[in-house]
């Protein structure tokens, strides 16, 4: 091995560990976010022997669930009582690592300078990162994305009917893992449109009826029939809380933004980005100009429909990232003598800016709502209110004669939280024998109703369950006795 290999092993190799420490340091740390609950419930009942049933108008494709499931029992956790943070959040930072490995792949159409760039960019984005610490299905979605791309750029370089085959794979994997998936076909669709991908490739038709085949019979597998499957488009229901304005992805990931004492904004991957595209037209690079298409169209759909959340833009900003190394590679070789040192300087100060983003988001703001990719963060609070009613059950025997009543909508991730204590109800609206309950947890649309049945026999507390919505906590008065008594 020359000189020069050993050094892009060696840089290579460190861009892995940054990536794996950004992803994995610290892991459980944040609290648990609602969807995360919920997915962290489903993954229970399969652990507890319960068959999974999908549900097309919520809670998305079964992949998730079934690697969450893996991973529990390799820990020798068989319930939902027995999961715990670090074996749910390790399935999307493995995927979320293994995404920037991309690059590598990709080294016929990126280059050498162009993948490692990429790669570092990959390993040291806020909202990658952030998300890849997240249990949810985005960091799946991504990583079976990267293997769509990879193998359409394979496909591309001539890799016939095996590349068309892991493609159909790749495919039908995101199928099973998000509706979302449709976003990126369609886009990747267009992409081989425009550019005119398939004019030199032979057996056009041959390659879609195979990749085509692989792809319905993950979708049999996942879901028993490809109708459920589709279905989803139709019935899916959306939460209106998650409708935002055309110009969010924008603001989120370009404009810059300072939230004290922090700066926010991948401004420069966006710029390094727009000058690969740029680059892709006038070397003729087919794979970068499809890129930079389904790229475009990503941000596009996304930006056209209502329904937003920052974990959507996963996808389009890895390929971001891949058009960026190639933006940044193409600055560096056509930079003269003079022009070298600040072109290095440049890239420089994108991805140290890009590491202190990232060590404040996962690190110091994971959950704080100064993070603009903390998104309806739950409070610590929760932590603490879990701890205190899983120490009543210890040394209450009137609370652990009881129930808790947890009343109103929207309470995920409390159940996650209430684990280990005694057994809690759901309700909408207060049930007949409220006052009998040792401890009642109302949300803000309910918590009049029962401070109003419970001020003569409780006792109020407050806790947050996000930083926008409250709880209001009643212990009954002889469970309080015994809460504060001496052991």
């Amino acid at each position: 091995m020359s000189l020069t290999s050993r050094v892009v092993v060696c840089l290579w190799f460190f861009v892995f560990v940054v990536a794996g420490a950004f992803r994995f340091i610290d892991l459980p740390a944040a609290p648990l976010h609602a969807d995360e609950a919920v997915g962290a419930r489903i993954t229970g009942d399969r652990l507890e022997g319960g068959r999974y049933h999908f549900d097309p108008s919520h809670y998305h494709g079964p992949s998730l669930t079934w690697l969450a499931s893996r991973a529990a029992l390799l820990a020798d956790q068989k319930s939902f009582a027995e999961l715990d943070v670090y074996s749910l959040r390790s399935v999307s930072a493995v995927c979320g690592l293994l995404v920037v490995l991309l690059p590598l792949i990709l080294r016929k159409w990126l280059g050498d300078a162009g993948a490692l760039l990429a790669g570092a960019l990959l390993a040291t984005s806020p909202l990658l990162c952030q998300f890849s610490r997240v249990f949810i299905h985005e960091p799946v979605l991504s990583v079976f994305s990267a293997g769509a791309i990879a193998g359409f750029a394979w496909w591309l370089a001539g890799g016939g009917l095996p590349a068309a085959l892991c493609g159909g794979l790749a495919l039908g994997l995101m199928a099973a893992t998000k509706e979302t998936f449709g976003i990126m076909a369609i886009s990747w669709l267009v992409g081989i449109v425009v550019c005119k991908c398939v004019a030199p490739i032979r057996n056009v038709g041959f390659a879609a009826i195979s990749s085509g085949l692989i792809f319905l019979a993950v979708l049999i597998i996942a879901y028993g029939s490809p109708w459920d499957f589709f279905k989803t488009y139709f019935v899916y229901s959306i939460d209106p809380g998650h409708h935002k304005p055309w110009d969010y992805y924008w603001h989120l990931l370009l404009v810059p933004k300072h939230h004290a004492p922090q700066w926010w904004t991948e401004v420069g991957v966006g710029l390094l980005a727009v000058a690969g595209a740029w680059g892709a037209w006038r070397t003729k690079n087919l794979f970068l100009k499809w890129l930079a298409v389904s790229t475009a169209v990503q941000f596009a759909i996304l930006s056209a429909i209502s329904y937003k959340t920052p974990w959507l833009a996963m996808v389009p900003w890895i390929q971001s990232c891949l058009l960026a190394g190639a933006g940044a590679a193409a600055l560096l070789a056509g930079a003269g003598v003079v022009r070298l040192s600040a072109v290095v300087a440049v890239l420089s100060a994108i991805l140290f800016f890009q590491v202190w983003q990232t060590g404040a988001a996962v690190f110091r703001f994971s959950n704080d709502p100064r993070n603009p990719m903390a998104y309806s963060p739950t409070s610590r609070d929760i932590v603490m209110l879990g701890e205190r009613m899983r120490a009543l059950h210890r040394k209450s025997p009137a609370f652990r004669a009881g129930r808790i009543a947890v009343l109103g909508k929207g309470y995920w991730p409390l159940p996650w939280y209430l684990r280990g204590t005694s057994q809690a109800g759901y309700f909408d609206a207060p049930p007949s024998d409220l006052e009998n309950y040792p401890a009642v947890i109302a949300l803000p649309e309910a918590a009049l109703e029962a401070s109003n049945r419970l001020s003569g026999t409780h006792e109020i507390f407050y806790n947050g369950l996000r930083s926008e919505v409250p709880l209001t906590v009643f212990v009954r008065r002889d469970v309080r006795a015994q809460e504060v008594s001496i052991p």
